[in-house]
């Protein structure tokens, strides 16, 4: 591997004199890199039974699992998911899903087809379980275009960043529930290398191509993919410009040709995803939730800048602002202890060593309180943290680095606002952390063995408290699913807008499930309930909300108190109709 400092008197200034085109010591065989591949699967795999596949990390998930049963159940691709109470709400009012839209006839819950389809027949065999198979290969490939990254920019095998990415980083989180998030962020990243390529000199315009599909099916996953589109083929414009002006390096023919290259590749994805849709549902979804994306930049500028801040920095244990400064505090130490491992001999060994001594005191303060999300992008991954301090030192790297930085305010400022502090790791903003981690772990080699062992043993600590909460979480929405729910007709009706999509896991067309988030819908609900001859209609709120004793017909007969996720719980309150009791 390259080292950092190639020269005694480096300072931590320096950047990295790294060659054109850094040459590996050693190139490892395919079958190598299938074994370390299936490896890292593996360990995915032995994670997911630690979870209820029922339960998930959000909403989203819910929702696609919902939807997954019922073409499971139709023996279909048709995402329909039903209705039962049509007939008394056509409008959809009620819907017990929150954000499913009728459709040309159908009643529909999904935010990303092409994964939906791919899914299906994993469904089929497996149920939710085997549909995990999609995020784990999505992360896997995601530490693979690491791996390539880090060769291409700094030479040697690339293997540390194929680990810490794999493991030691968010990407092992979302490898283990079913959304969009791993997938998505290993199409970016293999873009990125094709556009690495590009304004290296490896590759023309097949490579801008590839970039531009790769991005575009990204795209169909993840609106903030597009951010990351138009950064990427910015600052590759600007290099391929400066290298025809200044350098002479490349033609005006040959930059119109990979541009016009590039745009047919995303384009191309892009009108075959919209296609695909209106095919399937009769209407683009995805083009619909990009433009309703775009509407909402400069609203509520204050709560932006709050929810900037937390999926910066946020470690959620604390009240907003203290969560701030906590989650600072960790990422100014582990920055600067990096910083000072990258020290060239040992003269930053025993400050770094101090410096990381006083952040695990700060994790474990956080983590040893309770799990919960830590949605800050820097926060959860230390290592990202370490890679904003030394990664500018190499050289190659610093367009890479330019990337996941300029896309950052650009997402915040784009991003649906409402769900900051319930995420692991900046979701809207993995592709930054992953290759902040990337431009880490260029460095670590040059380290002291001891600084950088430490280093990442704390991110895997951190990593390992997501997944450890992600299976608490997990079992607690099924345990709380399975309370809930009821096999003799009674109607469960959920004031909130996101209890029963968070368990679409347990969802069938034919129950008797309703939302109902205002108290007019409450009382609809009431009366659907009446007209539908119930034994009993259950409500289910978020505790401490009042709790009336009739509704319409209805009069209260019982209240239990049940864990929702983990620390959140709920009242669940039995309804009898006054008739039946007298």
């Amino acid at each position: 591997m390259t080292r950092v400092h190639d020269r005694p008197e480096a300072t931590h200034a320096a950047a990295v004199a790294v060659p054109a085109r850094p040459r590996s010591r050693r190139t490892d065989g395919a079958g190598t890199v299938a074994l370390a591949f299936l490896a890292l699967m593996l360990a995915y795999a032995c994670c997911s039974f630690l979870n209820d596949p029922r339960g998930t990390l959000g909403t989203d998930t819910g929702g696609k699992l919902a939807t997954l049963a019922e073409m499971d159940r139709t023996h279909s691709v048709d995402p329909d998911i039903g209705y039962w109470a049509e007939d008394h709400d056509p409008e959809g009012r009620l819907h017990p899903l929150w954000y499913t839209s009728h459709v040309g006839g159908r009643w529909v819950n999904v935010t990303t087809l092409p994964m939906v389809l791919a899914a299906s027949p994993l469904y089929d065999v497996g149920g939710p379980r085997a549909v995990l198979l999609l995020p784990m290969l999505g992360a896997a490939f995601s530490a693979l275009a690491a791996r390539a990254l880090s060769r291409r920019i700094a030479g040697g095998d690339g293997w540390w960043a194929f680990w810490v990415v794999g493991l030691a980083s968010p990407i092992a989180v979302y490898a283990l529930d079913f959304w969009e998030h791993a997938p998505g962020v290993a199409f970016i990243l293999w873009g990125v290398v094709f556009m690495y390529d590009l304004m290296d000199g490896r590759a023309g315009w097949r490579g801008a191509l590839a970039a531009g599909a790769l991005f575009g099916a990204a795209a169909t996953m993840r609106t903030e993919a597009l951010v990351y589109a138009a950064i990427a083929v910015g600052v590759a414009g600007v290099v391929l410009i400066h290298r025809t002006v200044a350098r002479r390096e490349h033609t005006w023919v040959r930059n119109f040709q990979c541009g016009l290259a590039w745009l047919s590749g995303i384009g191309g994805v892009l009108v075959a995803n919209e296609l695909l849709e209106r095919a399937v549902l009769g209407n683009a979804i995805r083009a619909g939730r990009a433009a309703g994306t775009a509407s909402m930049a400069g609203d509520a500028t204050s709560l932006r800048m709050q929810e900037a801040m937390t999926t910066a920095l946020g470690v959620n244990r604390y009240d907003m602002h203290t969560s701030w400064l906590v989650g600072g505090l960790a990422v100014a130490l582990v920055a600067y202890a990096a910083w000072q491992f990258a020290a060239p001999g040992r003269a930053g060994l025993r400050a770094g060593a101090i410096a990381l001594g006083a952040a695990c005191v700060v994790y474990f303060a956080c983590i040893a309180g309770g799990l919960d999300f830590i949605p800050g992008l820097l926060s959860a991954s230390p290592l990202a943290a370490a890679g904003i301090a030394v990664g500018w030192s190499v050289r190659r790297w610093r367009v890479v680095g330019a990337v996941a930085l300029l896309a950052v305010p650009v997402v915040w400022a784009f991003q649906f606002s409402g769900g900051a502090g319930p995420q692991w790791g900046g979701r809207y903003v993995l592709v930054t952390s992953t290759l902040l981690v990337v431009g880490a772990a260029m460095v670590m080699p040059s380290m002291p063995k001891a600084g950088r062992l430490a280093l990442v043993a704390l991110a895997v600590l951190v990593t390992a408290s997501g997944i450890a909460w992600l299976s608490q979480r997990s079992h607690t929405v099924a345990d709380a699913m399975t309370a809930m729910r009821s096999d003799d007709g009674t109607v469960l009706v959920s004031r909130e807008q996101h209890v029963l999509r968070e368990g679409g896991a347990f969802y069938d067309a034919d129950e008797r499930w309703l939302t109902a988030t205002t108290a007019r819908d409450l009382e609809l609900a009431s009366e659907i309930a009446a007209d539908v001859n119930a034994p009993a209609m259950r409500v289910v709120s978020f505790y401490g909300r009042p709790i009336p004793n009739t509704i319409g017909a209805w009069q209260r007969s019982d209240r239990r108190r049940v864990e929702f996720v983990p620390g959140l719980f709920v009242n669940v309150v039995t309804y009898t109709r006054a008739a039946a009791g007298r």
